[in-house]
């Protein structure tokens, strides 16, 4: 079995280490006497007689000072006693004696690599796999030195390299190295794709890999990317190895909700608070996964034990106002909010929360006067300019409105929601700017394909363009996506009425009749969609 030199391969990636080569190995040797030396050396090693296996490997060099065996042993014996330079001493010896020995070059290579000398190790390791391509810990030594660059260029340098060893020595280290690897690349399906190779090796890997600490790290890292399923199986066995790490259990609670599963992730809370686990995070994430999951006669309070347990926190007072807003109770929220000002005057979410409640309750001008005093204290608070926006809209002052939406804009550019809302704004002036909401509805898209608002104004802007296949594509994903949004029925009909596509038309239009008594709800559910994704703040 190989030694390893500990060397952590650095980030998520844990503890892939340089590996020196030839412990075990049979080295060749040209006298018979050194022979005999090197194999009492070795036994002495077995027993763990480390100073009989240096007097060994002395006499051996003694009988022949070029003997590559004898080099790599007390090289290896130094770098577990700590002596680094004499290590190094030793395997730059070996280099010089058997200049052509793979073993040798990676052996040097590895102690340089942890003296920092990272240049000079990656030349050993690069002439290590020129003498013989097929070594594994090459390899993996090379791969760490590209990997710790961090640059793109030599990650995948590194990914490739990674690859080489897997085909030749599998294990759960280097799958681990490559889903690591997809993650810091931002390839989340290329982690996805490596991930089931890492797990079903988990079974035998080592501790640097199957630790609870380096699994959590990886489970964090997959949830950050969006891989919420993989993450909830390196999560869990975290959680299962210590039911008390709060901060695990909830993440694993993420991970769950994030990967649709709420029974699971409130599951995962409430086992935590019947083992006596009470915490206002903890609460507080329970309390989202029953809003999450319409549960809100048990999220409310959830929340509310949450302050209790930390009555200083602002963030939760700010949730708590947005849960009770969301939960048609804004008049309540707003007596919490205005209790919540009097400890944090200065809080511009919890102004923004208070904009929030007062819109819902629809009385603009006070929802106004809270967005501007949130603006008062965050002018780059995005969501408050876009709600003055809708305030101005709603008011008929389409001029004003605009300017408070490119402000949003300018703020924050990728917000599918404020380019939907300017693009609205547009269709609405006289004369509507065409060209202006088309942009817009498509920049909305692209941030957010699956937008469906979005995705019906401009099927209904390609119609007025009499873009009519245009129009029938994005109206056809609208119910494809959702088949009960009654409008896009209504319009799919006009459009395949002027395609002369008949029976595609009365369709159409006999499906937004049997809708049609639902739409007064649908357009109040869209609006309420427009204000969710507004008031979406986390803090």
């Amino acid at each position: 079995m190989p030694l390893v030199l500990l060397l952590a391969l650095g980030g998520v990636c844990g503890a892939l280490t340089p590996i020196l080569a030839g412990q075990r190995k049979s080295l060749p040797t040209n006298k018979p006497a050194a022979a005999g030396l090197i194999a009492g050396g070795v036994a002495a090693m077995d027993r763990g007689d480390s100073l009989a296996a240096k007097t060994f490997f002395r006499r051996a060099l003694v009988a022949d000072p070029k003997n590559l065996a004898a080099r790599t042993y007390l090289g290896i014996l130094a770098d577990q006693a700590g002596e680094l330079e004499e290590a190094k001493r030793q395997f730059a010896a070996a280099v010089s004696g058997a200049p052509d020995s793979p073993e040798a070059r990676n052996n040097y290579g590895a102690i340089l690599l942890k003296l920092r000398r990272k240049q000079e190790a990656a030349g050993q390791f690069e002439t290590s796999l020129r003498l013989d391509p097929k070594q594994p810990g090459a390899l993996v030594n090379l791969a760490q030195i590209r990997y710790a660059t961090g640059s793109p260029e030599n990650l995948r340098a590194a990914r490739q390299l990674f690859e080489r060893a897997r085909s030749l020595a599998p294990d759960a280290e280097t799958a681990r190295a490559l889903v690591v690897i997809a993650l810091r690349l931002h390839e989340p399906a290329a982690a996805a794709a490596e991930f089931p190779d890492y797990s079903a090796r988990l079974d035998t890997a080592p501790e640097s890999v199957a630790a609870p600490a380096a699994r959590a790290e990886l489970g964090a890292a997959l949830l950050e990317a969006g891989l919420a399923k993989e993450a909830a199986v390196e999560l869990d066995a975290v959680v299962k190895a210590d039911l008390s790490n709060l901060e695990e259990i909830l993440l694993l609670a993420r991970a769950y909700h994030e990967n649709k599963d709420d029974e699971a992730a409130g599951r995962t809370l409430e086992s935590a608070l019947a083992r006596g686990m009470e915490s206002a995070p903890l609460f507080a994430a329970l309390a989202e996964i029953y809003e999450s999951s319409g549960q809100i006669d048990k999220a409310i309070p959830a929340m509310r034990r949450a302050i209790q347990l930390d009555p200083k926190s602002e963030a939760l007072r700010f949730r708590y106002a947005m849960l009770l807003t969301s939960a048609n109770a804004p008049q309540a929220a707003v007596i919490r909010l205005r209790e919540a000002l009097d400890d944090f005057p200065s809080s511009s979410k919890l102004w923004f929360a208070l904009g929030v409640a007062q819109f819902t309750d629809n009385k603009n001008n006070l929802a106004a006067d809270a967005f501007s005093r949130a603006l008062e204290h965050d002018p780059k608070m995005s969501p408050a300019l876009a709600y003055l926006g809708m305030i101005s809209d709603d008011e008929g002052r389409m001029t004003d409105a605009i300017a408070y939406y490119q402000k949003a804009i300018g703020v924050e550019e990728p917000s599918a929601v404020n380019h939907y809302l300017l693009a609205e704004s547009f269709t609405k002036l006289t004369p509507a700017n065409i060209d202006q909401a088309q942009e817009h509805l498509k920049r909305a898209l692209e941030l957010d394909p699956g937008f469906l608002q979005a995705r019906l104004a401009l099927g209904k802007l390609y119609l007025r363009a009499n873009r009519l296949q245009d129009a029938a594509g994005e109206l056809e994903s609208v119910v494809k996506a959702d088949a009960k949004v009654a409008e896009a029925y209504y319009q799919l009909s006009r459009v395949y009425t002027r395609l002369k596509r008949r029976e595609d038309a009365q369709a159409a239009a006999t499906r937004f009749e049997q809708l049609s008594s639902e739409q007064k709800q649908q357009s109040e559910n869209e609006r309420r969609e427009i204000v969710r994704r507004l008031a979406e703040v986390r803090y």
